[in-house]
């Protein structure tokens, strides 16, 4: 049975955190819930032809062996345009405003109106967990947190795409939203790797701040 890394302990993963996660997540849904927002103007509510995340998501969920569940869904863009590739997909989404939008736009899929921290309590096991900047307004440690839940939810050798704002150091920054975070691409993997996960797969580019690595779930970890 694979053995847990120890926690990564260095100066990078030591940034403040909200004590109750709970209290994190409610905080950041309230904020994409907010009626002074352009929320659909700002994520975007399908996805057009010509958007160069397909190049990722697509083939990465042609190659998933079994369910996905599209994590922190938000208006249901992703897991629509999946679900009409023919893909079985669910979301999950804690934000009240945007579930309503998820549900309204796409009333065959299912959306779930919970949060990553609710998957604890979830006995489901998926074949993909697609998250895609779901993460990044979690702190160091609400990540290690939610990175280690993600990992329950797959099954052995599943698959994780997730994608982040990457820097050259962990610190917070301004989002039209909430605050969020930027990830050293090395401190990211290092995450992964003591939540379980073996990355497979990573792109950076240093011209732009955006950043996405796939991860398979290492068989028997503990």
């Amino acid at each position: 049975m694979t053995q847990r890394p120890e926690a990564p302990t260095d100066a990078a993963f030591t940034a403040a955190r909200t004590s109750d996660p709970v209290t994190s997540i409610n905080r950041v849904a309230d904020a994409y819930g907010s009626p002074e927002v352009d929320i659909e103007g700002i994520l975007g509510a399908e996805i057009s032809p010509d958007d160069p995340d397909r190049a990722v998501i697509e083939p990465w969920a042609a190659a998933v062996d079994g369910p996905i569940l599209d994590v922190g869904a938000g208006t249901g863009r992703w897991t629509g345009h999946l679900a009409r590739l023919g893909h079985t997909v669910e979301g999950l989404e804690p934000s009240d405003r945007l579930i309503t939008i998820a549900r309204t736009r796409h009333p065959a899929v299912v959306f779930h109106h919970d949060s990553i921290e609710d998957l604890a309590r979830c006995e489901t096991r998926w074949g993909g967990i697609l998250a895609w900047y779901s993460t990044i307004h979690m702190s160091s440690e609400e990540l290690l947190h939610a990175l280690a839940i993600l990992r329950t939810r797959l099954g052995d050798g599943g698959s994780l795409l997730m994608s982040f704002f990457a820097g050259p150091r962990l610190e917070a920054f301004d989002h039209p939203i909430a605050a969020a975070y930027r990830w050293p691409m090395n401190k990211m993997v290092e995450a992964l790797t003591h939540a379980g996960f073996e990355v497979i797969g990573q792109r950076s580019n240093p011209r732009t701040p955006h950043a996405y690595i796939t991860a398979r779930a290492t068989p028997g970890f503990s």
